[in-house]
């Protein structure tokens, strides 16, 4: 089935405090990587957006968390969002303050 998942639940670290960092690295080709859910703890206040490459496109928009706030994105089988096929996951700060959590995905091709 076109676009379903190929590979089980995979697990990544969040753990960034610069301005930009990779979350999962650029699988296959023909491969995106799809999030399903997430949560992360927020420093200081600042923006933060998912983005598909490194400087790339905006999976989301600039999400304004306060000092030590938290998101949370529960379990979605069919996702947030995704990358484009063998592209890498990114997370960009507007303050380069350090951001933590984790997040699960799948491969899709």
């Amino acid at each position: 089935m076109a676009g379903a998942p190929y590979s089980s639940v995979q697990f990544a670290v969040i753990n960034l405090a610069a301005a930009t960092g990779t979350l999962v690295a650029a699988q296959a080709a023909g491969v995106t990587i799809r999030v399903v859910s997430l949560f992360v703890v927020n420093t200081t206040a600042q923006n933060i957006t998912f983005k598909s490459g490194a400087g790339g496109t905006a999976l989301t928009g600039a999400m304004a968390l306060g000092a030590n706030a938290i998101l949370v994105l529960p379990f979605n089988p069919q996702g947030y969002f995704e990358t484009a096929a063998a592209t890498l996951l990114e997370l960009a700060l507007s303050g380069g303050t350090q951001v933590s959590g984790a997040l699960q995905w799948v491969g899709v091709g």
